[in-house]
């Protein structure tokens, strides 16, 4: 193994070094900046994250009927997609309980499988639409902020009881940042 951590006699990809020396990331092959670009919109993120719910809860029963998907697969999605909206909820409103951790990889493989699927689409396509690419940020940030290191919940949790804690912090806070503007 040499310093940078790699093996020798091990390929090297160019390409992949390329793209993260200038700050691009592939998410199940999709090519993106690194941080994504939509990852503070968090109300966009929690209303991409209901539509995706939504569209399961519509289509799913479909697809059972039509033999194209079992009610236990759907049943475990739909139960994914619930976690999902639960933990944005929870980020954007404080309401209810974040997902449990133990949901973690669940969520994360739930969301790559929706990002593939997107790229499937921009690849038949031809082209990302406008509406196809503000989906691909959208559900590229609510898998960002699944990656390890990243508790946006606990976070957000922590946030609110600093500003209930100390409420003259909060507010100088938001004037300060007012007066930057």
């Amino acid at each position: 193994m040499t310093g940078r951590g790699i093996n020798l006699g091990e390929v090297v990809s160019f390409a992949d070094a390329r793209a993260e020396a200038m700050g691009l990331r592939i998410w199940q092959g999709i090519e993106t900046f690194d941080p994504p670009n939509r990852i503070h919109d968090h109300a966009d993120l929690l209303a991409m994250a209901e539509r995706m719910l939504a569209m399961r809860e519509k289509r799913f029963p479909a697809l059972i009927a039509a033999g194209k998907m079992s009610a236990g697969q759907a049943e475990a999605e739909i139960a994914t997609f619930r976690r999902i909206v639960a933990d944005w909820r929870f980020i954007c409103t404080g309401q209810g309980e974040p997902a449990p951790i133990a949901s973690l990889e669940q969520r994360r493989a739930a969301i790559d499988a929706s990002l593939r699927t997107i790229a499937e689409i921009a690849r038949e396509e031809g082209t990302f639409s406008d509406a196809l690419a503000d989906q691909a940020e959208c559900v590229i940030a609510l898998r960002w902020h699944l990656e390890p290191g990243r508790r946006t919940a606990a976070l957000s949790q922590l946030a609110r009881e600093i500003s209930r804690e100390f409420p003259s912090a909060q507010s100088r806070t938001n004037q300060e940042a007012n007066h930057a503007v």
